[in-house]
């Protein structure tokens, strides 16, 4: 099963780049930072997509400060410290990680991770949620800029058994019992890095 990409038009077209097909951008539902582009999946449950993904995914591409390290591993180990932080998780860790890419539209160096995160429920001490989040990082030397592209899956165990702590916790010793709806949003991840192409470096003055 494979995904069906569209091309879109980041940042008024100084970026080119694919997203799903039934993939809508989110500035057309409410106010979305300068920095960044959000598409939220859109798809009807009467819509015929096999790709594996749900219904309640989110790509989200963002444009920050480079960040002081010059070890990239490091670099990316800061941001999603960072992303972290700004979802009150309590712990994350690696459940896949590559940085070997032959072909990218823009020239970058170029990492995508899968991450766990755990973080106890607002007000509920003894509840944990889980947080799984595809992460790409892009590093834009010439122009001083770590692009941060994130697949968002909110989990849910209710309609996805697979969708557990427990069964995710065994991930991390073998990736090959990730859910197929986390393969799907990974896969998803990888075509929005590699067709990542920057059309306009204006944009970064």
């Amino acid at each position: 099963m494979s995904t069906a990409f569209t091309n879109v038009q980041l940042y008024g077209g100084a970026i080119t780049t694919v997203i799903p097909q039934g993939f809508l951008d989110a500035s057309m539902l409410r106010e979305v930072p300068d920095t960044q582009e959000v598409y939220v999946n859109s798809r009807s449950e009467t819509e015929k997509f096999t790709d594996g993904l749900g219904s309640n995914e989110s790509v989200i591409v963002d444009l920050l400060q480079r960040v002081e390290e010059d070890d990239d591993k490091k670099a990316l180990d800061l941001h999603l410290k960072e992303i972290a932080d700004l979802n009150g998780s309590t712990e994350w860790e690696l459940l896949k990680y590559d940085n070997q890419f032959d072909h990218l539209a823009t020239p970058a160096i170029a990492q995508t991770c899968i991450v766990l995160e755990t973080a106890y429920k607002w007000g509920k001490v003894s509840e944990k949620e889980i947080v799984i989040s595809c992460i790409g990082l892009l590093r834009l030397k010439d122009v001083e800029t770590d692009v941060l592209i994130t697949v968002n899956i909110p989990l849910d165990s209710a309609k996805y058994p697979e969708e557990t702590l427990d069964r995710l916790t065994q991930s991390v010793k073998d990736v090959s019992l990730l859910p197929q709806r986390i393969t799907a949003g990974y896969n998803v991840l990888l075509e929005t890095v590699k067709n990542f192409d920057i059309k306009d470096k204006s944009l970064f003055a």
